[in-house]
């Protein structure tokens, strides 16, 4: 019979809060690309979201976004009225939950905050002719509710071909769920506190159309990147349980995840290979 150890499970969500929020922190300052639309850079923690889903989990990851975000104030200055958190929270609530097996309440959420926007007076419709703004956010939205979500928790188990795509469709929801949060808050800002009005927010939303993709694209590669790197050097130190090895996720010639429960079950990429190193 197992003795559940709650106090061990407790310490290490709290250590794990702390340690990515210390790296988060650290990443938030080192800026990036500039964002569209606003006068401000995405910051390496941007890419770092993915990686904090899968290994921190729901709350501790949650958690030490918010806290690495916000003491991160005084050397980078928020510009969304001290609300800068909340597109990075809502990025890894959305993954976490889908890696949790907890995809409804990630569908519900994820419904919600696409209404909110669309809803909202100073958001645009459609970017041009009649192809929606959120054309790309209503993709994640069809993989959110396809059969495919409910997949993410055992794909991301049995590593290979599969594993990564479960890394990518997390990163890829995460960042559209960030990206409509972000949309929300800038209207928030300028819109409703700035002054701006609607039909000028309207042609920044047509300029925007067009650039989005590309740079919400290229986000979910280097996050989905770096993701494998940061879970396998992860998982090579978490601590053996019962004197079984811990989970480790080898990316080289061959791709293959061991858990606790079964510690010869892995999955082979034959002879491809991951690069697993992020410049």
């Amino acid at each position: 019979m197992k003795v559940p150890k709650p106090r061990t499970t407790r310490t290490r969500q709290i250590t794990l809060a702390a340690v990515f929020a210390i790296v988060y922190f650290i990443l938030r300052v080192v800026p990036t690309f500039s964002m569209i639309g606003i006068s401000g850079q995405f910051t390496a923690g941007d890419f770092l979201l993915t990686s904090i889903a899968l290994t921190a989990g729901l709350w501790s990851g949650t958690i030490s976004v918010l806290i690495g975000t916000i003491i991160a104030y005084p050397i980078r200055a928020p510009v969304f009225l001290g609300l800068d958190f909340l597109p990075g929270v809502a990025n890894v609530f959305i993954a976490a939950l889908l890696l949790a097996g907890k995809r409804r309440i990630a569908q519900v959420s994820y419904i919600g905050i696409l209404v909110a926007f669309l809803a909202s007076p100073y958001s645009l419709v459609y970017g041009y002719d009649h192809i929606p703004y959120v054309w790309l956010h209503v993709i994640a939205l069809a993989i959110l509710l396809s059969p495919v979500a409910a997949r993410i928790p055992s794909w991301s188990k049995r590593g290979g071909y599969l594993g990564i795509a479960a890394i990518g469709i997390l990163a890829f929801v995460g960042t559209m769920a960030q990206h409509l949060v972000g949309g929300l808050l800038f209207e928030f800002v300028v819109g409703f506190v700035g002054g701006v009005t609607p039909a000028k927010f309207a042609d920044i939303w047509r300029l925007i159309f067009f650039l989005y993709p590309e740079e919400r694209l290229i986000i979910v590669a280097i996050s989905t990147i770096l993701a494998i790197a940061v879970f396998n050097a992860y998982t090579r130190w978490i601590p053996q349980s019962q004197g079984g090895e811990g989970r480790r996720l080898q990316v080289g010639p061959r791709l293959q995840l061991v858990t606790p429960s079964s510690p010869s079950n892995h999955i082979g990429l034959g002879s491809e290979s991951l690069s697993s190193s992020l410049v």
